[in-house]
């Protein structure tokens, strides 16, 4: 590997890691509201896709898609980030970049489980397993999502190349 590509590498991986610090504290952001302003956010977001998209759904029963979304969505970037950041310094390190997809939900995981602990000393909110599993599963899912992208890109140079 040439030096511009490593120093490249390295610059990547921690451009990933500061994207991923950030997207932490802004999950950590939204687990700090209280459960009523978390709710109203919810049933705004509901209540618009109702109205938008003429839905004969009560608000109500849409927000409860909304709120699960919001996790598995938050957490699917979040593992993103992380899988960008692991993948370009495990390719500094010369070690196949697709290692990250096992990296990545852990981080997930342990993150989801101590956001759910953060939110155990907000107003209104309560520690919740089952968020830990939707969460982990954005991040499982994202990482997957990754590799296969990746996979496709790979196969489409070898074929160009050959």
């Amino acid at each position: 590997m040439s030096k511009g590509r490593a120093n490249t590498d390295i610059a990547l991986s921690g451009l990933f890691l500061v994207l991923a610090v950030i997207w932490a504290a802004v999950i950590f952001g939204f687990s700090a509201q209280d459960a009523e302003r978390s709710a109203s956010l919810s049933r705004e977001v509901a209540e618009g896709m109702v109205n938008t998209f003429e839905m004969e759904t009560p608000p109500e029963t849409v927000e409860h898609y909304v709120r699960k979304s919001a996790h598995f969505s938050e957490y699917g970037v979040f593992s993103g980030l992380i899988f960008g950041s692991v993948a370009f310094l495990l390719r500094y390190f010369k070690k196949s970049p697709y290692k990250a997809a096992f990296v990545s939900p852990v981080f997930c995981l342990v993150y989801a489980a101590s956001d759910e602990f953060h939110q155990s000393f907000v107003a209104g909110r309560s520690p919740e397993l089952k968020d830990v599993i939707i969460d982990t599963s954005g991040g499982i899912v994202a990482a997957g999502g990754i590799c296969l992208i990746m996979l496709i890109v790979s196969k489409a140079r070898e074929r160009r190349a050959g």
